[in-house]
């Protein structure tokens, strides 16, 4: 259960501890619009959305990295860059078919914006840096 009021506590008293990272508190700003969207206050997850446009800020994006035989691999959502992208996303949806045999369901609830038409539940939360990664390792 996600609890809105709670993670707008802890971010208050970030900003009010830490002054000095206002400008640096963007992911955790969007983290919290993220969690308002998800609980259904899409009113404070546009609010806070808005005001870091007009502050000029953007989340930085998310990567992942992994190592294979002393090389280093980056990783970013929904990565289609690496050369090998399509044994990449085969092997994460081979994964994925197994955990779905195995009882797990994708919740959809995590998903905090519209889906588009051709994304489903499943293809926008395989499609994380960290499940590209693991799906890579799993390649090697």
């Amino acid at each position: 259960r996600r609890d809105s009021h709670l993670s707008e506590k802890i971010f208050n008293r970030i900003q009010e501890n830490f002054p000095e990272l206002k400008n640096r508190l963007t992911s955790s700003s969007i983290l919290l619009s993220n969690v308002y969207a998800s609980t259904g206050d899409v009113e404070k997850s546009s609010n806070i959305k808005n005001k870091l446009y007009k502050l000029g800020l953007k989340k930085t994006i998310g990567l992942s990295w992994t190592a294979i035989n002393g090389r280093l691999f980056k990783f970013r959502a929904h990565d289609q860059s690496h050369p090998q992208s399509s044994e990449i996303y085969a092997e994460a949806e081979k994964i994925s078919n197994e955990l779905i045999e195995h009882g797990h369901q994708y919740d959809s609830s995590w998903i905090t914006r519209p889906l588009k038409q051709d994304e489903t539940v499943a293809s926008v939360l395989c499609g994380h840096s960290e499940r590209l990664a693991i799906a890579w390792n799993f390649c090697r």
